[in-house]
């Protein structure tokens, strides 16, 4: 399926199996690089050095643009033909965020900086420090294809998310569901980041990991992932492509969420949650419901009931 009619193609890629290695970009766009699909990868080492390799493949006349907040970001641009630009909140990255508003919805309003000289203001409809960051990359991707600020601008301002991502899926009796693909820690603290913007009483976090690999090879930086989180609900593993050996349990990890001093519980199947929520949640409340499996039906049910 094509959408649209103009010449450019954009592609969200992904490091695993090294599969982002078959595309050819003339831009590319680096959000982050962290340990994740370790029963892929051997080593962070390793990690990098596919990004690296990604990196290569764009060519001489083309771009990458790059977090400024990436660890030894040096590993990965070092030796490129390709133009380099960074992105970020700090002095040194080429693009900046300044002057940052976070409203009352959780959105936010920002002023764009490209090399310390004031470029233009954005307005977004998501929530965020991360969705910021993700605008500043893509603004700094319209530029280099000569889109204009106006475009860029409309675009960002009309744009209020996509499925899972941070998706509002209703209000009940007062209380609002929101639901989230987040499945790494990193992902998870930016989206109870995002929460915290957002004007409402208790935040209900109900947690599905996704596989058990990763559930056990994160296991300690998921048990700190939920610290903006003021009850903490996990459920089952969601198995994907795996096979449960075991090894690893939800319960596992929600006795070692409430070792940082987190109310955090597992309750088994999925109505046992939704039961739960109906007993506890009150209006003012917000309950979010997290990671890449079906997790979404759990919101989905507390609603209709």
């Amino acid at each position: 399926m094509r959408i649209g009619n103009s010449s450019f193609f954009v592609a969200e890629a992904c490091e695993y199996f090294d599969s982002f290695l078959r595309f050819n970009p003339l831009v590319g766009i680096i959000l982050n690089v962290e340990s994740d699909h370790l029963d892929y990868f051997k080593t962070l080492d390793h990690i990098y050095h596919s990004f690296h390799a990604f990196a290569e493949r764009i060519p001489k006349s083309g771009l990458l643009v790059i977090n400024q907040d990436i660890e030894n970001l040096e590993t990965i641009t070092k030796g490129l033909d390709c133009c380099v630009e960074t992105f970020g909140f700090h002095s040194g990255a080429h693009w900046q965020a300044r002057d940052i508003v976070h409203h009352e919805d959780g959105n936010s309003s920002f002023d764009v900086y490209y090399k310390n000289e004031k470029f233009m203001p954005i307005q977004l409809q998501v929530p965020g420090e991360h969705n910021i960051a993700n605008a500043l990359g893509a603004i700094a991707a319209a530029h280099f294809l000569k889109i204009s600020n106006g475009d860029c601008t409309a675009g960002l301002a009309h744009f209020s998310g996509t499925q899972r991502r941070f998706q509002k899926k209703g209000i009940k009796s007062g209380v609002t569901v929101i639901d989230d693909y987040a499945h790494h820690p990193t992902e998870i603290k930016a989206t109870l980041a995002a929460v915290k913007n957002i004007k409402h009483n208790t935040t209900w976090c109900i947690f599905q990991p996704h596989t058990f690999s990763r559930t056990k090879f994160l296991f300690d930086e998921f048990g700190k992932s939920f610290r903006d989180a003021d009850e903490i609900i996990i459920a089952d593993i969601y198995a994907a492509r795996e096979t449960d050996d075991g090894s690893i349990h939800a319960k596992t990890l929600a006795e070692r969420i409430s070792k940082e001093g987190k109310s955090a519980r597992y309750l088994g199947g999925f109505s046992n949650i939704v039961s739960y929520l109906n007993a506890h949640c009150h209006a003012g409340d917000l309950v979010l419901t997290v990671g890449a499996g079906d997790v979404y039906k759990i919101g989905e049910k507390f609603l209709e009931d």
